[in-house]
């Protein structure tokens, strides 16, 4: 059963659910209350202001405030969450057992830091590395793994842009939910090279309104930021920036009710 604690239910809203690890980050509209929900929805509106992590976006706990006052009944990434660990938690799972004792991990665009945690408990004796911009994310990551017990974890608030051209190297590099808020994501694949030591997994969204290799839009259709593209494009720029492909699959995210946004697209790739 997952326990709960005060200061992760004062952290709300979580982007995952952390129930698989033990932790309490989904609470009901019962248990949040309306005061909360309200709260939540007036911090996401005084807080609208340009973001420099990937271009002007609002955030996803932002989106996640509205959202819950609007009254739910299961949150889109809670249903999406589903849709990717299924895959995702493989994927880490096969990298992480091919590996030596102690590997090194980046987890990109990190959020609240859910994968961070899942690869420090398939693997205890790894080094995990978290980034993301967003301070609040950071916060609730660092307290996520606080309670866990997880003290083999790392959150850094950083740009990713910034962070991937230091010198760095990791023996596995997680790119999950980070490529489609980009305006240059086959640049930043290539830019990946050089800091992964053996594996990269990289999940993102994908168009399912086209299956064209050629297809690159940005901004991403009705944003002001990131890009739209194929699983075929994604599956070109990693071959062309210098990855072998070792395993790749696709699915829907049911939470997203608009085609350009439900495609998911999941590769696990090695430094060719």
């Amino acid at each position: 059963m997952a326990a709960f604690y005060q200061e992760v239910y004062d952290l709300q809203p979580w982007y995952h659910d952390f129930a698989r690890l033990g932790l309490k980050t989904r609470f009901d509209k019962r248990e949040m209350g309306l005061g909360r929900r309200l709260v939540n929805a007036a911090r996401m509106l005084l807080s609208l202001k340009p973001r420099q992590l990937l271009g002007t976006r609002l955030e996803k706990r932002e989106i996640l405030s509205l959202r819950e006052v609007l009254g739910e009944r299961c949150p889109p990434h809670f249903t999406n969450q589903l849709c990717k660990e299924r895959v995702l938690i493989p994927y880490l799972t096969r990298c992480l057992k091919g590996l030596e004792e102690h590997p090194t991990c980046l987890d990109l665009f990190c959020a609240d830091g859910y994968y961070s945690c899942m690869m420090a408990d398939i693997c205890p004796g790894a080094r995990i590395t978290g980034i993301d911009l967003a301070a609040m994310e950071i916060k609730r990551a660092r307290t996520a793994a606080r309670l866990l017990g997880f003290d083999n974890i790392e959150f850094i608030i950083a740009d990713a842009w910034a962070f991937i051209q230091e010198p760095h190297r990791y023996d596995l590099v997680l790119c999950a939910g980070g490529l489609y808020h980009l305006e240059e994501p086959r640049r930043f694949l290539e830019l990946l090279r050089p800091i992964t030591a053996h594996y990269l997994v990289v999940q993102s969204v994908v168009t399912l309104e086209t299956e064209d290799p050629n297809y690159f839009v940005t901004p991403a259709p009705g944003a002001q930021h990131g890009s739209r593209f194929t699983h075929a494009a994604l599956e070109c720029w990693l071959g062309e920036t210098g990855w072998e492909i070792l395993d790749q699959t696709r699915n829907e995210l049911t939470g997203n009710r608009l085609r350009c946004d439900r495609g998911s697209s999941y590769f696990l790739c090695r430094a060719a």
